[in-house]
């Protein structure tokens, strides 16, 4: 079954409407443009309305290319009159803005890119005939100040209007005019923070409630292509694109309770002199921009910090020092966390909101109150997220925990997505392309919206290397370098092919994957065996014997190392796939033979006769699951060799376990030899988070003496995959996901309920008892395929099939 890429531009546009109502009511809502896959003429002829728009900055710091001493924040300004029509605009900056027209906010933007992929925004607004203000806060920090993975060129503003509104609204023509909103600097980090930007402190007001000083002209950083160069020489600066995401989450909410320090009711008085300490239990992991509204307090502050779990004694007096413990828990324990603080003016009111959202399960907020009262008129939450939600399931009557496992999965997601993925919102807000393909692999079992999905991989693809390699973390300002992750990289084309059907994006990514492909060959021996290869070669925590710092045996200071070989072979097997589904069978031909080659040499470099296994040295002194799983995977052995290498996985004892990451490739075999027993065995960690209090995945296990480090970390939300794509059998069985095959594995289970999005929009649900070796029930599909149960194979028409 095809799905036009029309009918998935629709699909998203409709989602993004529905989000702009939300977020800014009935007035404004989100458009998104076409996409545009390449750099093309960008910046040398116009290709979009937006070339059109000039860059405005402050006449002060227009020439200001290097990151600033101190913050940068400045206000444009324009009044306009409306004769009733709607506005059509386009809009950026940099680093960030907030915009809000006639005072009602608009959006926060740019979504994330880099210099040469910078995003832009387009919105239809309805207007009354009359007078109008838009007003734009763009802010940029500091080196290192701002979130990692914030990339700048200099502080600009840009907007393009349409029609009527072209000569009075658009940057470079409207009567634009900006001034310098004084009084914040940044703190510093804490708490291992170091990813997510600098704490603030901010005087008098938030940012975005306060108004300039002194207005000026703005000057003009970078002026409207207008007909551009015939000879091909391309502005400076930023090369714009329409961002293809809906808008982030702009929910307020108050969750939670204050456990210490008060009720919450508002107004909250705070005496002349007097320093009150509220702690708040926000009874789950958000990711929000905290929001205080005061009245007076001249003199005040109030310090509102941020941490994912309080910490106190070990319930074991044989272990010393403070630890999480249960995350609900707060008695007792001391509160260490990360934030912004506060100055009063003694304004009747100020609204006070940092630049960057924070994140966390608790808040600790201190007010000092100097010599007048302050009147703590409100405290609440923006949440801040991609709008993801869980739209399909998982039920059974017969593991009820297993719905807490899945709650903490999709959450888990949910805060490790917003305009890119992160491996974790509190220290790193990074993207690291072995977290990304398991996350991606998540969403796509949670939503058919696959538009962060395009965007993480084509954030890599854009920023590859000379030798084909990609980022070990990106977009950032502290880029790592490292081989095996752009293996991971690789592996989500193949993802990509079987479970959605954007074919247009997808092609235009090929080139890419080629490249990268066509790079390794640069570290081949002759025997097709990878080795020297650049940067850090992380596998896995594994924390005992010849492991170290996340180096697998064998891969450091130019060695082989069978793990990486594994993970080339799997993209080699999977760039063919991706060949044939395009019809190039010339290129599929070309990585199949490199795969027939290179899996002998992994064989002979890597097993070992004498143990059943394969080595991840080639030495062939260390021994790991890891291994295993990716030998098996891959198919470098089948049949009854294969069977064999899976009982020596499961039953060998001294053997090198994988962490909570590559859990995943664990578990993926246990399905491909239909144990879904001992992955449900396994869950009992999960169910361990859950009895922990944790509303997310942590990064790593807990035991006695031992944290774990994050307490949302996505790349431990597969079970939320495997629950559908394993137990319900749910999975793509064609390119493009044109047929469905559903093998259900109930490992021990009765009865299940649950359902898969299709790219088409659709759900494929099933509900079926198992009892006595056998199926029955119903099975609903879009798509037509095969049901296999035990040595039962039944085709699946579309609609609903009575098993």
């Amino acid at each position: 079954m095809k799905t036009s890429n029309n009918e998935s531009m629709k699909r998203l546009m409709l989602f993004a409407a529905v989000v702009a109502t939300v977020a800014y009511g009935a007035s404004v809502e989100r458009i998104i443009k076409p996409p545009r896959f390449t750099r093309g003429n960008t910046s040398i002829l116009p290709v979009q309305p937006i070339d059109q728009a000039a860059w405005l900055s402050h006449p002060d710091i227009k020439d200001e290319v290097a990151y600033p001493l101190l913050p940068r924040i400045v206000r444009f300004q324009c009044e306009f009159t409306s004769d009733g029509t709607p506005l059509e605009f386009d809009v950026t900056g940099d680093e960030r803005y907030y915009l809000t027209l006639d005072g009602a906010f608009v959006s926060r933007g740019p979504h994330r890119g880099t210099v040469e992929n910078w995003m832009y925004q387009s919105y239809r607004a309805k207007l009354e005939p009359g007078k109008h203000v838009m007003e734009a806060t763009v802010w940029r920090m500091p080196f290192r100040a701002s979130p990692l993975a914030q990339l700048s060129y200099k502080l600009g503003f840009c907007l393009k209007a349409e029609g009527t509104y072209d000569a009075v609204l658009t940057t470079g023509k409207g009567a634009w005019k900006c001034g310098p909103i004084t009084g914040v600097k940044n703190i510093g980090k804490s708490g291992g923070a170091w990813g997510g930007g600098d704490g603030f402190e901010i005087h008098g007001s938030g940012i975005y409630d306060c108004t300039p000083g002194k207005w000026l002209k703005p000057a003009v950083v970078r002026k409207a292509l207008g007909g551009g160069s015939r000879y091909g020489i391309r502005q400076q600066g930023w090369m714009l694109f329409p961002s293809q995401l809906p808008e982030q989450t702009e929910y307020r909410v108050r969750p939670g309770k204050f456990v210490d320090g008060c009720e919450m009711k508002f107004p909250l008085v705070v005496k002349p002199g007097e320093k009150r300490r509220i702690l708040w239990d926000l009874d789950r992991y958000i990711c929000a921009y905290p929001e205080a509204v005061v009245k007076g307090g001249k003199g005040g502050k109030m310090t509102w910090q941020w941490a994912e779990a309080l910490r106190g004694p070990s319930k074991n007096p044989k272990i010393k020092g403070n630890f999480k413990g249960n995350r609900g828990e707060w008695e007792g324990k001391t509160f260490s966390g990360f934030g912004d603080r506060f100055v009063f003016d003694g304004r009747d009111r100020a609204v006070f909101q940092p630049p960057w959202f924070r994140c966390g399960r608790w808040c600790e907020i201190v007010v000092e109150a100097g010599a007048e009262p302050v009147e703590i008129q409100d405290l609440a939450l923006i949440e801040s997220r991609y709008p993801l939600e869980c739209e399909t399931r998982f039920e059974t009557p017969d593991d009820p925990a297993l719905a807490g496992v899945q709650a903490i999965c999709a959450r888990a997601m949910q805060m490790c997505c917003h305009e890119m993925l992160f491996d974790c919102p509190f220290y790193e807000q990074q993207m690291y392309p072995g977290d990304t393909r398991v996350q991606l692999n998540v969403i796509s079992a949670m939503t058919s919206d696959d538009a962060i999905i395009r965007r993480a991989i084509e954030i890599y693809d854009i920023n590859r290397r000379d030798d084909g390699n990609v980022p070990f973390n990106f977009p950032t300002v502290g880029t790592q370098e490292g081989a095996s992750y752009t293996l991971c990289y690789l592996g989500m084309y193949a993802d990509y092919v079987m479970n959605h059907a954007n074919r247009e994006w997808l092609r235009a990514r090929l080139p890419g994957m080629r490249d990268t492909l066509h790079g390794f060959e640069l570290y081949e021996r002759e025997d097709g065996i990878i080795h020297k290869l650049p940067g850090w070669s992380f596998m896995d925590w594994v924390t005992s014997g010849e492991w170290h710092g996340g180096w697998a045996p064998g891969s450091r200071d130019g060695g082989a190392n069978a793990e990486m070989n594994l993970f080339y072979l799997a993209a080699l097997q999977g760039a063919a796939k991706i060949e044939d589904a395009f019809g190039n069978p010339h290129l599929a031909a070309h990585w199949r033979e490199k795969a027939a080659k290179l899996k002998p040499a992994i064989v002979k470099q890597f097993f070992d006769e004498g143990r059943g296994l394969f080595a991840s040295d080639a030495a062939k002194k260390s021994f790991a699951e890891h291994a295993q799983c990716l030998a098996l995977l891959t198919d470098v052995f089948e049949g009854e060799r294969a069977q064999a290498l899976f009982e020596r996985l499961i039953t060998e004892k001294n053997i090198h376990r994988t962490t909570v990451y590559f859990s995943y490739y664990l578990f993926e075999t246990y399905f491909k030899f239909g144990r879904a027993d001992l992955f449900i065995k396994r869950l009992d960690l999960w169910k361990g988070y859950v009895k922990l209090g944790a509303t997310t995945t942590l990064e790593a296990p807990e035991y006695p003496g031992h944290d774990a480090r994050s307490d949302c970390h996505a790349w431990g939300a597969h079970p939320l995959w495997f629950l559908r794509t394993g137990v319900a059998g749910i999975r793509s069985a064609a390119p493009f996901f044109e047929k469905v095959r559903i093998a259900p594995q109930p490992g021990g289970l009765k009865s299940i309920k649950a359902s898969y999005p299709h790219p088409s929009g659709k759900m494929i649900e099933v509900d079926l008892i198992f009892e006595a070796g056998k199926a029955r029930g119903r099975i609903t599909t879009p798509v037509a395929g095969e049901f296999v149960f035990g040595d039962v194979v039944k085709p699946l028409a579309l609609g609903v099939n009575e098993i």
